[in-house]
Parts: structure tokens; sequence; C-alpha cells
């Protein structure tokens, strides 16, 4: 029977249970005894399971999604001893994001093949009692530990206390989960966004312990019907360029349309006191790609709203002009149609497959974009306007094939240069713009290799630095 235990930040072991996650073509269900009564568990502890896979390049195929009472998402920081026994790989991640109090947990296995996520049936339900952070520990060499888990310790540093990597890179606030975005207010706060459904706030260098807002709650009270996977997740946010006088920030999110599927949400919010309320509906219903949706909101120099949503998992969507899907919309702040726009369309630019970031040479007013799949690999577009018109479309000037990454994730521009984020292999790529060409790329290189593990989400600090996040931290660096 194989185990399921969390790990204390010294290395010993809480046994909860039998569960087993094995994977062919497609996983098989887990299988679990719950343990009597409630474990009582803190950040520091680590969640753990053994794994049955045909050898180690099958294992790496492999992905987890734990619920908490039912809310799924994927799990974080997973890892896996590299040598089997009896054909059973040790694997752990850390814990998922809990307020205090009793929770329920279950775990799935799941695949993703050919766009379409195979996910097996959930273990039978861990009981835990969360307390809240725990101050990280070293190590005890002293400690039991469970055969095969490498890497079981916590990270060391805390939110607020910025964490020296190598490479020049400083980490300034960690504890997050998922990030999917972020985006700095003119006062110097940042807004972290989170594919969990939250968005939380890094101020004076601390992470605020209360998010100011929970998307996926929305979701949940909106829902009529059960909720898709997917559903009730932060895509991208943005600050509008007045927010000084509006406090206004913009939330691309999904959620649940009608029919029960899945859906684009973009919504605005009023920011006070480090909380977002008043929300004001601009954009609903739209098809999202399930369970993994793209989109990205960024303002333009224009100081309207630009708006990437993907094809919703069909490409015949993104040739269609009375769909928003696979297109890039320009839009008002209030959601409206500008007045410029051509054919009194909001559609700006198209088709897209799957839009992960965009961003301006302000010199040169191109907008790139990072689009991936298709079947044609992941691009970036050139985009800028005719000279002489006065209706606003914007037109493909240049599509550049990326050597990789292997899945873009976010996209800055920044001095000559064009910055894409990936969640998997390469972390970071620079491509420098001709000086003469705007729409021409001469040099690409690699960043950030051997220094951290995937890029999210890209922001530029008002300190000039290069903000990055992985999928639990925000770092920076500078470029120069």
């Amino acid at each position: 029977m194989s185990r399921c235990w969390l790990r204390t930040a010294r290395g010993g072991l809480l046994a909860l249970g039998a569960l087993i996650l094995a994977c062919g073509d497609k996983p098989r269900p887990p299988a679990a005894s719950p343990a009597p009564g409630s474990q009582t568990v803190t950040a520091s502890n680590r969640l753990g399971w053994d794994q049955a896979a045909a050898d180690a390049v099958e294992l790496t195929g492999i992905r987890y999604a734990v619920y908490v009472d039912g809310v799924r998402s994927e799990m974080t920081d997973v890892s896996c001893a590299t040598r089997a026994t009896d054909g059973k790989y040790a694997c752990s991640a850390r814990l998922p994001s809990m307020t205090p109090g009793p929770h329920l947990l279950e775990v799935a296995a799941f695949i993703v093949a050919d766009g379409n996520v195979l996910e097996s049936p959930k273990s039978s339900a861990i009981q835990v009692t969360f307390t809240g952070a725990a101050a990280p520990s070293r190590p005890d060499s002293t400690s039991p530990a469970s055969p095969g888990v490498s890497g079981a310790s916590e990270r060391q540093g805390t939110a607020g206390t910025p964490r020296a990597a190598s490479g020049g890179v400083d980490f300034v606030s960690e504890g997050l989960e998922q990030v999917s975005d972020l985006a700095f207010t003119g006062d110097g706060r940042l807004f972290v966004a989170e594919r969990t459904g939250r968005i939380r706030i890094v101020r004076d260098g601390a992470l605020l312990p209360m998010p100011a807002l929970e998307v996926r709650r929305e979701a949940d009270v909106m829902a009529s019907v059960p909720s898709p996977r997917g559903a009730g997740a932060v895509l991208s946010i943005a600050i509008d360029p007045q927010f000084d006088r509006t406090h206004h920030i913009y939330v691309l999110a999904t959620a649940v349309s009608p029919e029960g599927t899945l859906s684009f949400l973009l919504a605005r919010y009023r920011e006070a006191g480090d909380t977002l309320a008043d929300r004001a509906i601009l954009l609903h219903d739209v098809p999202a790609a399930s369970p993994e949706p793209a989109g990205a909101l960024r303002f333009g120099p224009d100081g309207k709203l630009y708006v990437a949503l993907d094809a919703a998992g069909d490409s015949r969507l993104s040739g269609d002009l009375a769909s928003p899907n696979g297109k890039i919309l320009r839009l008002n702040d209030d959601g409206t149609t500008p007045d410029d726009q051509a054919a009194a369309s909001p559609l700006y630019s198209s088709p897209y497959h799957s839009p992960r970031g965009l961003g301006w040479d302000q010199e040169s007013g191109i907008l790139w974009i990072v689009d991936a799949g298709g079947g044609s690999g992941a691009r970036l577009n050139a985009v800028g306007l005719n000279p002489g018109t006065r209706q606003k479309r914007g037109v493909t000037k240049a599509i550049v094939s990326l050597p990789q990454p292997d899945e873009p994730s976010a996209l800055l521009f920044v001095d000559d240069s064009v910055l894409v984020g990936s969640a998997r292999g390469v972390p970071l790529i620079r491509s420098r713009v001709d000086a003469s060409d705007p729409t021409r790329i001469v040099q690409t290189e690699a960043l950030l290799q051997d220094t951290i593990d995937g890029v999210q989400a890209l922001a530029i600090g008002p300190d000039g630095a290069v903000y990055f996040a992985t999928a639990d931290a925000v770092g920076r660096f500078s470029l120069r």
C-alpha cells in the first residue's frame, strides 16, 4: 500500500493515510485511507505520495492537482525521487494555500494530451487543521526522512526580506501561489495576481496577509451550475494610468457562462485601503479555453485598454470577426469601443491562438504580442498602424518564431528588447530589436538560466528593475 504524508520543516513525517497515483495512458484513480482525526499542519509542511510510473520519463509527464474543500489548484514545487522503489517514485509538494482552520484535502493525478486534460478521480479526503505560516527552519539531519524524497526542506527567507540569488537576482517576496501577473501602482505597491483566484499586495517590501480580492469566491457565488475546471482564476491585471485619481484596477478572470462552460470575465474595481471593491463588469460570457485559458491586459501609450483573449480551443473563432476570441481588443476605460476604432468594432489585431502577453515599444509604437500553440509553436507578432490612417486597426508587420521557450507565459518590452518569460524550459529570452527596423529581431539570448526554474509574469518596477514572478515568489534584476 502506498503512503501519503505531511513533511514538517524539520524533516519529520506525519502519516495521513494511503495514496496511489498511477498513470499509464490515463491516470488511474488514487486510493486512499484517510488517517483518523485531523492532523495539525503549518506552511512548513509538505504533502507527499508514492507515484507509480514505468520510468522517469513517464514520471515527468504527470502533474498533480490538489483540492482544498473541493476547490482545485495545481500542485506547486513538486519534487520526486530520481529512482523508483518497487515501481514507485517518492514525491512531495508544497501545501496549497489555506486559511487557518480545518480543511479537507484531496489529490488527483493528471496528464495533458493533445490539449486535453485527463485526470484521475480524487483520492479519499485527508483532514487537516491549518495553523498558519511557520518560521522556516533548517533541516535536521538527525530527523527521520522518507526514502527517495529530495529537496523537502522549506526555502529560506520570508516575505519582505530580499533573498539574494545567483546571477544578480534578488527575491523580494515569497509565500505566493501560482502567480499569473504583476502590476505596480504609482505609490509603489505591487499587485500580484494568482491563478488560484486571489490578488495580493506587496507594500513597503512586505506581502500583506489579507488578499485585496478573492475572485474565486465571487465566481462560486455567481455560478448557478457546477464550475468547470479553471473557473475563478485571475489571468491578468492592469492599473489605470489615472490611478492616482480613479484608483481603478482592471482584472481579467475566468467565470462560468450560463451554459456552464468556462468563460472570460473582464471587470473594473476600485481600490481603497488595500482592498478591491465596487466591481463593474465590462465584458463577460466570452468562451475561454478549458482548463488552461490564456489572456492578458495592458493599457497602451494611448491610454486605451488592450485585452488579449484566447481562441477558446477553436481556431475558427480567431477568424470570425463577430467573435472576440483569438483577438486583441482595444477599449475605453469603461469598456466601450473608442470612436476611432475601425468599423466601430473593438477588434484591434487578429488572429491568435493563445496570447500570453503584450507590450509596447514606446519609441516606435509597435505592439509586441507573444502567442502560443496553434500548431505553429510560439511566436512574436509585431503590430503597428499604417501611417495616415484615422481609423485604428492594427496591422501585423512581422511574425517571429521563438527558438524556445517551451511554454511562453509573459512579455515585457524594455529598452531595446522584447523579454519573453517561460513557465518551462529557458526561463527568460531577450530579443533585441534592430535600431533601424523596429519590427526586426537582430539578437536573441537566454537569461536567468540555472538561476530560477521558470517565469510566470514580468513588470518594470518604479526603481527601473525588471520584476519577474516564479510560481510562488517575486524577484528582480537589472537588465543593464
